[in-house]
């Protein structure tokens, strides 16, 4: 089994990340996990190219570190984009309107317009 590879300090360190990320199912739980996995087999992969520092080793060792990483950052946003509900927030902080130009001050919900911004009539 993975975990009789791991000593207790790794194993609390990756205890404690999962329970930093607080997950609120089990969904969630199961993400948390394999961000912790391949945080720690990210972090093997990189002390292992610290130990040997040959050209084939870097580049093996290093890529598998690259590609981990990667994936660990993929699993971050798939929880996020899960807690967020898939809902997309634009904010403009700072607009310009010059002479003769129109605009719009206000929140806009578009998907209650239709025919192009004209409210449908029923």
């Amino acid at each position: 089994m993975v975990l009789d590879v791991l000593d207790e300090a790794t194993l609390n360190a990756a205890v404690a990340l999962i329970a930093s990320i607080q997950p609120r199912s089990e969904l969630e739980a199961v993400i948390a996990v394999e961000i912790a996995a391949t945080a720690f087999a990210s972090f093997k992969f990189l002390h292992l190219c610290l130990r040997h520092q040959q050209d084939t080793c870097i580049d093996v060792w290093g890529g598998n570190a690259i590609r981990l990483i990667k994936i660990e950052v993929e699993l971050i946003q798939a929880l996020d984009k899960h807690r967020r509900g898939n809902k997309q927030t634009v904010r403009v902080e700072h607009v310009h309107f010059h002479a003769a130009a129109q605009g719009v001050l206000g929140i806009v919900n578009s998907s209650k317009l239709k025919n192009g911004g004209v409210e449908a009539e029923k």
